[in-house]
């Protein structure tokens, strides 16, 4: 799983099999952050900490960006060398639709973005936002 906390939390990060630039990450063991926040309702806070491998050639294949989240499609994005954004569209069960915009900073040795989502819930709508980082602990 490289990196897909970052993107499922975010519900990211995505599938290719070609790039046109490599991102701009290092291989190796990463540590990934994120804290989700639910504005406009008393849900807490939540955090999430995971340490993954990843490796050269997870990196040039588009693994390290693999997403399958079922019932999700991708309808924008974009990859470049120091970063990447993203749009999903997800239609769920039980009335659970949601929209999600995401932006990546690949900075090397470290990581860092946002995702914010705008969900159709039972209850009625609802937002979802996210700080994402991780950087390079070592090798793997």
């Amino acid at each position: 799983m490289k990196f897909r906390n970052l993107a499922i939390v975010a519900a990211a990060l995505l599938p290719f099999t070609v790039f046109a630039v490599e991102p701009n990450i290092q291989p190796g063991e990463w540590e990934l952050n994120s804290v989700t926040t639910f504005p406009g309702t008393p849900m807490p806070e939540q955090r999430e900490s995971s340490r993954e491998c990843v490796t050269a050639d997870d990196i040039a294949r588009g693994l390290a960006f693999e997403v399958d989240v079922e019932g999700c499609e991708i309808t924008d994005q974009e990859i470049r060398e120091d970063g990447m954004t993203y749009s999903m569209s997800c239609r769920g069960e039980e009335g659970f639709d949601m929209t999600m915009d995401a932006e990546m900073h690949f900075l090397g040795d470290r990581t860092e973005g946002t995702m914010d989502a705008h969900m159709l819930t039972p209850m009625g709508p609802m937002q979802m936002q996210m700080r994402l980082e991780g950087h390079r602990v070592g090798d793997c």
